[in-house]
């Protein structure tokens, strides 16, 4: 007898009004939080951080594939890398240039075309963008055509991946919670950092 007393009375389960009920007053502290959270200072700095490096990244991209500020130099030694490919001219394409410039600074540009090679003692432009002044783009001057630095690479992987990421956490308003602003904005830093780097 004494252990049926002390058996657990059996729970009563919520009734579908009272299941609602939790549900708003859980939905309304999340949205008081987020209130809350929005009137920090912490929230406007995160959030004009990571407007402020979206735009620097649309700048780079905007560079990658359009105008682009040129600056001339003048090589000192060039060398050319062909490939494997022939055509009808029996012309070998050329896959790589190196060219040392006039200050030892030496720049890779793909070609991947068949083109005449420059001459050792030429004149070519490097490409930088606007606001980080990254060499992106070059263009030798015997030739019309704008050719990536083998080096400026992992800045277009890194750019086109922390795109998508900052346009999914605006899609999903991850910039509404501390941890996942938090995130995005260290990824951002760390982003810029290894823009500053390369």
């Amino acid at each position: 007898m004494a252990f049926e007393d002390k058996k657990k009375l059996s729970r009563q389960p919520l009734s579908q009004k009272e299941v609602a009920n939790l549900v708003a007053i859980k939905k309304h502290r999340e949205q008081q939080k987020v209130i809350q959270f929005k009137k920090t200072n912490t929230f406007k700095f995160f959030n004009i951080f990571n407007v402020c490096c979206f735009f620097i990244y649309l700048e780079l991209l905007f560079c990658f594939f359009g105008p682009i500020n040129f600056q001339t130099h003048y090589s000192i030694l060039v060398k050319i890398k062909t490939g494997n490919e022939i055509n009808l001219k029996n012309e070998r394409i050329i896959s790589q240039i190196n060219i040392v410039d006039a200050s030892l600074k030496q720049y890779d540009l793909i070609i991947d075309d068949y083109v005449l090679p420059p001459k050792k003692f030429t004149a070519f432009q490097i490409g930088k963008d606007y606001i980080l002044q990254k060499e992106l783009k070059a263009k030798i001057c015997d030739l019309d055509k704008d050719y990536f630095i083998q080096s400026s690479s992992p800045i277009l992987f890194l750019l086109l991946l922390i795109i998508f990421v900052s346009i999914i956490s605006v899609i999903y308003n991850l910039n509404e919670n501390i941890y996942s602003l938090s995130a995005v904005s260290l990824l951002n830093l760390i982003i810029m950092f290894s823009f500053l780097i390369l």
